[in-house]
Parts: C-alpha cells; sequence; structure tokens
C-alpha cells in the first residue's frame, strides 16, 4: 500500500515520512493502517541501511528523539496487542542503540527485563485454561461459528421501563436471553454524548488492571488488554442522565454503582472469558454488596471484533454506537450466577470504546425481589473449569 501510494508522486517517501505518517495515523486510532506505514518504514530503513553497508559508506541511524519515539510507538501498540508490530519496532531501536533496555515491556521477545519485574506483574490465565473446552466454546463464539437456539419466547419489542415517561418515549428492547437474562437497549445514547464522554476519558486513560484486591491493589493482566479511565457520574450531566436513563429502563436503584469504566481496546485488544461478580466478599464494601447487574454503554463501533461474547449461552453481541447491553450478574436470590461468565473478543480491525456500569445489590429488595426458594442450583455446574 505504502509502496502504492508512494509512487503516485515524482520524489519517493524516506523511512522517516512513512514512520511519521505511521506515528500520525496512530494518534488518529486509525491502527490497522498504523502498522501498514510503520512496517514500511521499517523495510525502507532496513534496505537504506543494507544499500549504503553495500557501498562501503557511512550512514547515520535515526537521531536520538526518533529512537524515543519509535521505542514509545512500540510499547504503546505492545499494550494495544499488536505484538508483532511492536517487537519488530523495537529490535529496531536496539539496532541502532543496543543499549537500550527499556524494551523490558515485550516479554521474552525483547531483552532481559529488568531485575525489578517479577513474572507476576502481567498475570494470565494459565495455559491449561487456554487448552479447555470452555476457552475453545469462547473462540468459537467469537468467530461466529455457534448461535443461539432460536426462541419463541424471545422479542424486539419497545418497553416502558419503570417511569411515566416512558409511554411516550419507549425504549426499543432486544432481548438474547431470559434466563439469565441478558438484553440490549438501542440508541439510549446521543454520538454528541458519546463525544463528550470520550473527550473527558482521554486524558485520564491508563492500562486497565483487573481483580482489585483488598487494600486498593491493582494487578495489570496479560488477558485483559486495553485502557481505561473512570469517571465520577456527578462531573458531568451526561453520566448523571446516563444513570437515570439506566435506572428507568431497568427499574434498579442506581445509588450504588461504581464509577464509570470508560475503556478503549485497540487492534488485538480483548478481555478474556470472566465474571462480573467479584467471588470474594472481601473485594467489596459489604454495605454495597456485590454487582447485581452489568450494562455496558458501546461508545463506538468496530469494524471487524470487539463484540462481547457468553461462550455459554451461544451469544455474541456486537458493539453498535448509542447502544446499552444490560445483563443480571446475580440469581434473584442473590447467589452468583456461573452462566453469566462473558468476554470481550479480540479487535480485529477498527477501536473499541465502551462504558461500563457496574450496580450493586443493596437497596434491590422491591427492585428484584426474591423467590419464595433459592433459584441458583441451575448455573453451578458452570462454575467449573471443563
Amino acid at each position: 500500500m505504502a509502496s502504492n501510494t508512494a509512487s503516485i508522486f515524482s520524489s519517493d517517501m524516506s523511512w522517516q515520512d512513512c514512520f511519521e505518517l505511521g506515528q500520525q495515523l496512530f494518534e488518529m486510532e486509525d491502527y490497522n493502517n498504523t502498522k501498514v506505514w510503520l512496517r514500511e518504514s521499517m523495510e525502507r530503513l532496513r534496505r537504506h541501511s543494507s544499500h549504503a553497508h553495500s557501498q562501503q559508506t557511512p550512514t547515520s541511524g535515526p537521531d536520538t528523539l526518533t529512537l524515543n519515539k519509535m521505542e514509545a510507538t512500540a510499547k504503546s501498540l505492545f499494550q494495544l496487542g499488536d505484538f508483532d508490530t511492536a517487537f519488530e519496532l523495537s529490535q529496531r531501536v536496539l539496532q541502532f542503540d543496543p543499549k537500550r533496555i527499556r524494551n523490558w515491556h515485550l516479554g521474552d521477545k525483547g531483552t532481559a527485563p529488568p531485575e525489578d519485574i517479577d513474572d507476576g506483574y502481567l498475570p494470565k490465565h494459565t495455559d491449561s485454561y487456554n487448552l479447555s473446552e470452555e476457552f475453545a466454546q469462547y473462540e468459537k463464539v467469537c468467530r461466529g461459528e455457534v448461535h443461539p437456539i432460536a426462541r419463541q419466547e424471545l422479542r424486539c419489542r419497545y418497553s416502558r421501563g419503570s417511569h411515566p415517561y416512558r409511554y411516550l418515549a419507549p425504549l426499543k428492547l432486544e432481548e438474547h436471553s431470559l434466563d439469565p437474562y441478558v438484553a440490549t437497549y438501542h440508541d439510549m445514547l446521543s454520538p454528541r454524548k458519546i463525544s463528550q464522554l470520550r473527550e473527558m476519558a482521554v486524558p485520564r486513560m491508563r492500562r486497565s488492571t483487573v481483580n482489585p484486591l483488598p487494600g486498593g491493589q491493582h494487578k495489570k493482566s496479560a488477558f485483559r488488554v486495553s485502557k481505561n479511565a473512570w469517571l465520577a457520574y456527578e462531573s458531568h450531566p451526561t453520566m448523571v442522565g446516563m444513570l437515570r436513563d439506566l435506572k428507568e429502563a431497568t427499574g434498579l436503584d442506581t445509588t450504588y454503582c461504581e464509577q464509570l469504566q470508560v475503556a478503549n481496546y485497540g487492534v488485538g485488544g480483548h478481555y478474556e472469558p470472566h465474571w462480573d461478580f467479584f467471588r470474594d466478599p472481601n473485594h467489596y464494601p459489604e454495605e454495597e454488596g456485590n454487582r447485581i447487574a452489568t450494562a455496558i454503554f458501546y461508545l463506538s463501533e468496530v469494524e471487524q471484533g470487539g463484540a462481547t461474547a457468553f461462550p455459554f449461552l451461544d451469544i455474541a453481541v456486537k458493539p453498535q454506537l448509542g447502544n446499552v447491553l444490560f445483563w443480571y450478574n446475580l440469581h434473584r436470590s442473590l447467589d452468583k450466577d456461573y452462566r453469566t461468565k462473558h468476554a470481550g473478543c479480540p479487535v480485529l480491525k477498527g477501536s473499541k470504546w465502551i462504558g461500563n456500569v457496574w450496580i450493586h445489590e443493596v437497596t434491590q429488595t422491591f427492585a428484584r425481589p426474591c423467590d419464595v426458594f433459592r433459584d441458583h442450583e441451575v448455573s453451578l455446574e458452570y462454575e467449573i473449569i471443563k
């Protein structure tokens, strides 16, 4: 692509030109074309160096500023999951400056890591899990190879929610599963409000972590590759409105919610199968209870990949701008519903933006009352990895 584009003009593009273009595309979040131009840049740099060597003429490599840019870009690509391009770019940096050891973030593909970085820095699922039937099912659902069984009771319909206003402006509801309950509310957020959210989130974006531990510790993870930012709902009217709409749609009390988490998954970004509820009571405030429900606001569309997959339900929901995916994590008895294990499928092309809302169980007594008998046994078999 880069070669064909360059041939249109009278002067050829240098490797520096291709690199600068790739870097600009990266800043614009056009990750698919970023890879093309960065690889073209490295190939032209290789040809340039080989030609100079064959002619036995001295050649100067990239200056310090350019090497810093190359190294920073490699690290960003690695964090977004594009390991091959990050590795190639990193190797070019080391070729011209072998003393640089900051490429430890590339793990086995880079130079030796510093001694103060232990193997537990990036926890990951075990190899045995990646070879399990459950993981294979997750991959099939992401690839679209399996589909849920058609059920007559599932509907696409208008919903009046729990507020009188919704008699005049009903919600567009698409049901994916009734037990456990999984549904999509369409057109819940306008493009203007989505732009506001992303603008507020970008300056606060950090590498995503998993499973906050007692005492406030967080761990980065190899099975969750994304960036996120936490935003207080009361900091902007748009987020206050999101909670209000969610309350009207579901009938749940949104008083006890974690801050809005805005997450971005670039090319290769993913989140392997997990539950949203906490298995250890020490991980959530006792006075708020566990996460009874999850709502994902889709803040972008994705060209390829990026679906939210439920391997046990054979469901894969494709991100659609402005939609909200909602489900219950707990049974009515407030026992954990293990059937709700879900995943963020790898982004193959484009960029995925979402806003996560986690609603806690306290104050939901009348919004979602329990049954006479516990209803948890139906999901117990899904706790064990097969």
